[in-house]
C-alpha cells in the first residue's frame, strides 16, 4: 500500500505546473518554512537542535544494469560543515575496495583504496568525465555531485544541509493519493541544485525526495598487464563516460521509511532510491549514534 501511495503522489506531483493560485513567491517561502519547522519538531524538536555529530552504519545493495553490488557503508557527520561517507564493496572475489567521499567546509575530496585482486587494478568512477572533458570543469562537476548527494541525504535525514551548501525552500502544493496526503516543497541550492521534498501530512516527517539527473555513470574497469593495456583501458573508460554524458536526464526518487527513535530523534532506517521507477539502491541502517566524539581531523585529507 505504501508503494502505491508514493507512486500516486508522484503522479500528482508531476502534474503540478504552478505553486498554487493567488500565492506569491514570498508567501510560498513562508509556508515552506512553517512546514519545515513543523517537520523538524516531528523529528525531535529540541533534541534535533542539540545535534552536533552523528554516525550511521548500514548495509546497501545496488544494481547497475545486470550487475549487482552490496557492501557496508558508514556516514560520519560533524555539524555544521563536515561529512564523510566510507563505503566498502567487493566487486569480485578476493577483492575489497574502500571508497571515501568527504566534505570538509569548502573542500571536497575522494579517496579509493584496494585490497587484494591478484595484482590487478579496478577503476571505479562516478560523476562527470569524458575523453574531451576539461579537467578543471570535470573536477568542479564531480565536487558538485558529491555536495548534492550529501545535501539530499541530510535533507531527508535531518532537514538540514552543510553550512557550505545553503538551500531555500518554497511551497509547491499538495500531493494526494487514496492513502493520504503530502506537502510538496521545492528545494534550490548552489550550482543549480534542485529537488522536491514530500512531507507526510499525518506524521510531518520526510516521506520522499525527487530530483532529475543523469543515470549512474559508475564504470568498473579491471586493468592488468603492461602499461600499454592500462592506457587502452583508461581510454575506453573515458569513451564510455562521454557516451553516458550525452544521455538525457531521468527522474530519481528517494523514499524514506522505517523511522525509529534514537535518543529522542526520529531517524529513518530504510532508504530506497529508484531511477525511472526502478529500484537501484536499498540502504538499511543498522546502527545510529547521536553526538559521538568525532574529531575535525578525521575530515582532513591525508
Amino acid at each position: 500500500m505504501r508503494e502505491k501511495f508514493l507512486i500516486a503522489i508522484l503522479v500528482v506531483a508531476a502534474a503540478m505546473t504552478e505553486l498554487f493560485p493567488g500565492v506569491n513567491a514570498q508567501d510560498a517561502a513562508t509556508k515552506a518554512q512553517q512546514l519545515i519547522n513543523q517537520a523538524r519538531a516531528a523529528l525531535g524538536g529540541d533534541k534535533l537542535k542539540s545535534l552536533r555529530s552523528l554516525s550511521a552504519t548500514g548495509n546497501y545493495r545496488r544494481t547497475f544494469g545486470q550487475m549487482e553490488m552490496s557492501g557496508e557503508v558508514n556516514y560520519d557527520l560533524l555539524l555544521p560543515d563536515k561529512m564523510m561517507k566510507t563505503e566498502v564493496m567487493s566487486p569480485m572475489p578476493s577483492l575489497e575496495i574502500t571508497r571515501i567521499e568527504t566534505i570538509n567546509g569548502e573542500e571536497v575530496w575522494e579517496d579509493q583504496q584496494q585490497h587484494g585482486g591478484g595484482g590487478g587494478m579496478v577503476i571505479i568512477r562516478r560523476g562527470p568525465g569524458g575523453a574531451n572533458a576539461d579537467p578543471k570543469q570535470a573536477q568542479a562537476a564531480l565536487q558538485q555531485g558529491v555536495r548534492s548527494d550529501f545535501a539530499r541525504l541530510l535533507i531527508g535525514w535531518l532537514l538540514t544541509t552543510p553550512s557550505s551548501f545553503p538551500v531555500e525552500y518554497s511551497y509547491a502544493g499538495e500531493a494526494e493519493s487514496p492513502d493520504g496526503k503530502a506537502d510538496a516543497l521545492d528545494v534550490k541550492g548552489p550550482g543549480g541544485f534542485a529537488a522536491r521534498l514530500f512531507l507526510d501530512q499525518k506524521t510531518h516527517r520526510p516521506l520522499m525526495l525527487t530530483y532529475n539527473g543523469k543515470k549512474p555513470r559508475v564504470i568498473t574497469q579491471t586493468m592488468t598487464g603492461p602499461p600499454r593495456n592500462r592506457e587502452d583501458a583508461e581510454k575506453r573508460v573515458k569513451e564510455m563516460e562521454t557516451e553516458a554524458a550525452k544521455q538525457p536526464d531521468v527522474e530519481y526518487r528517494i523514499n524514506l521509511d522505517d523511522y525509529r527513535d534514537v535518543n529522542g530523534i526520529s531517524f529513518p532506517h530504510k532508504l530506497t532510491r529508484s531511477i525511472e521507477n526502478e529500484v537501484n539502491e536499498e540502504l538499511e541502517i543498522t546502527k545510529v549514534k547521536i553526538n559521538p566524539q568525532i574529531k575535525p581531523e578525521k575530515f582532513v585529507k591525508k
